[in-house]
């Protein structure tokens, strides 16, 4: 048994020009993970910022969706729903409760990008950038599914498609982000650094 064994041992060694090649891949897939963290943090950010400087507006659209104003008034839609309905006076805990939510997701984020931008230029991070990234895209998908559940809730996918197709977006974009920071490709590379 040891002698089938030893040979397919030496089989499936790499030689040098593959492991190389392997290595290139993964440096540039490191980097691209890197540029997508800062762009996370980037967007993010600024949709942090306009909360900040916009609050009237941001609070309108939350108190019209949390008192569900446009289904009220509609005599048709969404009259099973009505029940749901708050008073407006919970939009701005409720924004200010988004606005802290955001600041620490893009804190999570903006760590996980400057790990990512250390291992493409070649420092050994290890395992721990990969979980960092992992935490602040759990952050940030999990932000998305707030909104969409929240969104579920006051039934503004009747009237407000717009911000759903947004919330979406977000949504997949943080799961690929996902998908992409823990392909086996650059977790390997994790592992031998």
């Amino acid at each position: 048994m040891a002698l089938t064994a030893e040979p397919s041992l030496k089989a499936a060694a790499p030689s040098s020009t593959a492991a190389a090649a392997d290595l290139s891949v993964r440096s540039r897939l490191t980097a691209l993970n890197a540029f997508l963290m800062s762009g996370l943090t980037l967007w993010l950010g600024l949709v942090t910022l306009n909360n900040l400087t916009d609050f009237a507006t941001n609070r309108a659209l939350i108190a019209r969706m949390l008192t569900m104003t446009d289904l009220v008034h509609d005599p048709v839609r969404g009259n099973g729903l009505e029940w749901k309905a708050m008073p407006e006076s919970f939009a701005t805990p409720a924004l200010i409760g988004v606005i802290v939510y955001e600041v620490a997701a893009v804190a999570l984020l903006a760590w996980a990008a400057v790990g990512m931008w250390r291992r493409a230029r070649g420092a050994r991070t290890g395992i721990a950038t990969t979980q960092r990234a992992n935490l602040a895209l759990g952050a940030f998908v999990g932000l998305f599914l707030i909104f969409l559940s929240g969104g579920m809730w006051f039934g503004y996918w009747i009237y407000i498609g717009a911000a759903q197709q947004v919330h979406f977006t977000g949504l997949i974009i943080g799961l690929l982000a996902a998908l992409l920071v823990n392909l086996p490709s650059v977790t390997g590379a994790q592992r031998e650094q």
